[in-house]
């Protein structure tokens, strides 16, 4: 006889692709950082020499309005990419927000997005800052 098991939690799956895609990051490269519990805009921080990307981790792959433009206010801010990683049933996308979503019913203003991409990238340089 086998014992049922307990229906899994939103917050428990969640957790969940968080990770994977965590790890799957690090397998490309990036150096990960997780804001597990947080509710903050960024599920993710990865960075890699020149690169900045701002995660924000969905298995449903959309994100309400006000969640993607505080995802795209913040990376617009300090440079970074902002990214949706949405959840497949094998495996996960990555989509670049190329736009703050201001129209709802709208479609996503979004790109897919290959990781290698962010290879060649130019990104911009920044002033240093001096101090006096």
């Amino acid at each position: 006889m086998t014992t049922p098991t307990k229906p899994r939690s939103n917050y428990a799956r969640g957790r969940d692709l968080e990770h994977r895609v965590r790890n799957h990051l690090r397998e490309q490269g990036y150096e990960v950082l997780r804001t597990a519990g947080s509710k903050s805009k960024v599920d993710l921080v990865a960075l890699k020499s020149g690169q900045m990307l701002f995660v924000q981790c969905k298995r449903s792959g959309a994100l309400p309005p006000a969640e993607w433009n505080g995802l795209w206010d913040l990376a617009q801010m300090v440079g970074a990419v902002p990214v949706l990683a949405e959840q497949l049933a094998r495996g996960r996308r990555y989509w670049r927000l190329t736009a703050r979503k201001d129209q709802p019913g709208k479609r996503q203003p979004m790109a897919e997005l290959k990781l290698d991409e962010l290879a060649g990238v130019q990104w911009p340089e920044r002033e240093a800052v001096t101090r006096s």
